[in-house]
């Protein structure tokens, strides 16, 4: 841990922007959306399916306004851009507050899906990947602790709001809570980013050029399958994973302890996976992200008892933790720096796709008779030989 303290003496502001937009981006992200559920349910009358397919769809079209918008920070102006998104998830918040029909509440879901999930994360690992090089495994591990950081306060602090006031006030109250940290923004030399970043006119018109190129290359389909899997499997298990803990005949207090083991894991393994990364390199180590997540699935469909569901969550935090810095060191390596936007954009919305499809498909399955081994049996065959494939990646060369 030296070695991060040393390294943040001397980035501490830049790492710290980093930080605050993924932990921003929480107020798009499933945990959060979902302690509004219950209240969105009973306020329209929507069905469980119906809000879910929505919700399904809303992810879909912010994952492709993710792809449209994502190449703007490779032209600079990391301020105005990280501001109107802002302002964009301020903006949703409010517009779901004070939502008097399903159309404001489909078209606030799209702007928080696509503010949090979508810009917010993207703007934080494309800038800190773009201006860190030796470092970048470091500084992209300390930006990424948002994530868990968000996951740990934001469910307690809307707790605290529902239990005095209602979701609609919540949702109003982290509209000007986004609109606060504007002020955040003002105090952060962001100038810092823009730093010898092109400003080409002819950006735009080339960009669907240079996303083909991208998506007909060998390194892409190597990558890409892992990135989807991996989104895939672990959204759908958690979407339903008090399901699966009932159907499995666990206790919700036990699933719950466990779950604090995959916390734990994941933030280990998301520190560690940034010394690793700047030692080893992210080409290097993206071939073994999802052997944790295998083990743990073969662990969930085979093991008896109150084993299975700890091992599955300690393993999965592994792959989580060192997903979150090694897949987008893994792209700067590959494609270089100077359009980091676009290429993470590309892989961000699939990633995005599969987190929206995943629920639906297992929802799917366990309505038509088919169980949690099997699931986790067929996806553990299918990680396999996707896992052996993506060892091809230290051969492949593949900056454009």
């Amino acid at each position: 841990m030296r070695s991060y303290y040393l390294f943040l003496k001397g980035n501490f502001s830049p790492v710290f922007f980093g930080w605050l937009l993924t932990f921003l981006s929480s107020f798009g992200q499933t945990f959060f959306i979902s302690l509004f559920v219950p209240g969105i349910l009973t306020e329209f009358g929507f069905s469980k399916s119906a809000f879910g397919s929505y919700y399904a769809l809303a992810t879909v079209i912010a994952s492709f306004f993710l792809l449209q918008f994502g190449h703007l920070v490779d032209q600079g102006h990391t301020r105005l851009i990280t501001a109107r998104t802002n302002i964009l998830l301020a903006v949703s918040c409010a517009l779901l507050g004070i939502a008097i029909h399903p159309v404001m509440v489909f078209l606030a879901l799209i702007g928080l899906r696509l503010g949090g999930q979508g810009l917010m994360s993207h703007i934080s690992m494309s800038v800190i990947s773009r201006h860190f090089t030796a470092d970048r495994g470091k500084a992209l591990s300390l930006s990424s602790l948002g994530y868990p950081m968000g996951e740990m306060f934001f469910p307690i602090a809307a707790g605290a709001i529902l239990a005095f006031w209602d979701w609609r006030t919540a949702l109003l109250l982290s509209a000007f809570l986004l609109f606060l940290t504007l002020i955040s923004f003002s105090r952060i030399n962001l100038e810092v980013f823009d730093t010898g970043v092109s400003t080409r006119t002819d950006a735009q018109q080339s960009k669907w050029k240079y996303i083909g190129q991208i998506a007909s290359g060998k390194a892409f389909w190597i990558l890409i399958l892992p990135v989807f899997l991996f989104g895939f499997v672990s959204t759908a298990l958690f979407f339903f994973q008090y399901l699966m803990a009932e159907a499995k005949g666990w206790s919700i207090e036990w699933y719950s302890l466990c779950f604090t083991g995959y916390a734990a894991s994941r933030l280990i393994f998301m520190l560690y996976g940034g010394i690793l990364t700047d030692r080893f390199s992210a080409r290097n180590l993206f071939p073994f992200l999802l052997i944790p997540l295998t083990f743990g699935l073969l662990a969930l469909a085979l093991i008896p008892g109150k084993l299975a569901p700890l091992l599955f969550l300690l393993l999965t935090g592994i792959s989580s933790g060192a997903n979150n810095v090694i897949s987008t060191a893994v792209l700067a390596e590959l494609y270089g720096t100077g359009r980091v936007g676009q290429v993470r954009s590309l892989f961000s919305m699939v990633l995005v796709l599969s987190t929206a499809l995943a629920p639906v498909a297992l929802g799917f399955l366990l309505d038509h008779g088919v169980g949690f081994e099997q699931f986790t049996l067929a996806c553990a065959a299918v990680i396999i030989p996707v896992t052996i494939n993506s060892f091809r990646i230290r051969r492949v060369e593949s900056r454009l």
